[in-house]
């Protein structure tokens, strides 16, 4: 009957199985629970024994030698600036002074024996009220021939020194300019300024051979004297 019924090694067989897996498990409980400590062990000391592939060793850093800044050169511990009394200038009161040709030629019309075509009327700018009002300053005039006819085409310059600055202005005669009254016009200022003996006017041809001598004149401060009106007449056709 023993050989129809061989229980007992497999029974011994079938006890031993569990125990095994039990033992398996346990060991790989430990070891989940080890995982985290190593773990932290091994973060917080990267190069501890449980580390199998620690970080290298970093080299000892470079240390520049410091810098001293020496001056080039020392001033002295104090300094005390001294007081140097200025010298206030007070400028003389500036006066207006009637206009002048720009050469003490004693006939303004000739200049080394030549003489000009054109002279200016009356030897000198008439001083009038601008049409345009308080907030304007110029020259304006007409270039008449020796039958009182306007001139177009002829070239008007105005040249000096005004309110600190060097001014050339050129303009060609025409009836364009015929809001003042004539047929060339130059707008100096916003509004009505002082200038002496900086400023001149001079007539030319389309060439540009002057055709009348240099006229000097000033411009003013009041409103009842900004348009510097000056007209050119032909004395030599």
């Amino acid at each position: 009957m023993s050989g129809d019924f061989p229980m007992d090694e497999t029974g011994s067989a079938r006890l031993l199985r569990p125990i095994l897996f039990n033992i398996l498990t346990i060991f790989f409980l430990i070891l989940t629970c080890l995982c985290p400590g190593v773990s932290l062990a091994i973060f917080a000391s990267p190069h501890s024994l449980f580390n199998p592939l620690p970080p290298r060793t970093p080299l000892p850093g470079y240390v520049l030698p410091t810098s001293t800044l020496t001056p080039m050169y020392e001033f002295p511990p104090t300094w005390t600036p001294t007081d140097t009394p200025t010298q206030t200038n007070t400028p003389a009161p500036r006066t207006a002074t009637p206009f002048e040709t720009a050469t003490n030629n004693p006939n303004p019309d000739e200049i080394g024996g030549a003489a000009y075509p054109f002279r200016v009327e009356g030897g000198g700018p008439t001083y009038l009220p601008s049409s345009k009002g308080c907030t304007w300053l110029g020259v304006a005039g007409t270039v008449y021939d020796t039958a009182r006819n306007p001139i177009n085409n002829l070239f008007v310059d105005v040249d000096g020194k005004f309110a600190d600055r060097t001014i050339h202005m050129e303009v060609v005669t025409g009836p364009i300019y015929t809001t003042l009254g004539g047929e060339f016009e130059f707008r100096l200022a916003d509004n009505p300024t002082l200038s002496l003996n900086s400023l001149w006017i001079q007539l030319f041809d389309a060439n540009r051979v002057p055709l009348s001598d240099k006229l000097v004149f000033n411009t003013y401060e009041g409103c009842d004297r900004n348009l510097v009106q000056i007209n050119f007449v032909e004395i030599n056709p």
